[in-house]
């Protein structure tokens, strides 16, 4: 009977801290939900891999997060940033979307300009740098090696060509 007792004591602990942790995520998504009205827009030509909900740093601190993406009439991704606080962001900072690592998830980074005029709710920065590709990375470094590679075969047969001829005037 008292194992019986110890077992129940251990099963309702068990739920008891499960809820308590399940309440206590809840909580810290509801509050990372909840913005501001302080609201940026930032046009990309391309977002690859950016996702609603993705962080938005200033000096590796989140400060907000992306809250929706659509094109504007020039084509461009417009992407939407929400912040958790008011900010005083320089009107000529500028943005880019970062990896978190090699092959992390995508966030954006603001870098701090040096203007004394701030950003208004609803400012659209000037300054963006798009994502980085990877594929297109590897396709860029291997373009360069094919053209050094050319390059370096162009030598050896110019060098053979001229050690032909100069071989061609000992004779």
């Amino acid at each position: 009977m008292k194992s019986e007792k110890k077992e129940i004591f251990a099963g309702v602990l068990l739920v008891a801290l499960l809820s308590i942790s399940l309440l206590f995520v809840h909580a810290r998504a509801v509050l990372d939900k909840k913005g501001t009205d302080f609201v940026l827009y930032a046009p990309f030509n391309q977002s690859d891999g950016l996702m609603v909900g993705a962080d938005v740093r200033m000096g590796g601190i989140k400060v907000g997060r992306v809250v929706d993406q659509t094109l504007n009439n020039n084509y461009q991704v417009l992407v939407k940033m929400e912040f958790f606080n008011s900010m005083n962001i320089p009107i000529d900072s500028s943005v880019i979307i970062e990896t978190d690592g090699l092959l992390g998830a995508k966030h954006i980074e603001i870098v701090p300009g040096a203007d004394e005029e701030f950003f208004l709710s609803g400012g659209e920065f000037e300054y963006t740098q798009d994502a980085l590709i990877l594929s297109d990375l590897m396709d860029k470094v291997n373009a360069y090696m094919r053209e050094k590679n050319k390059k370096k075969e162009d030598v050896e047969q110019e060098n053979t060509q001229s050690s032909d001829v100069d071989d061609g005037q000992e004779e």
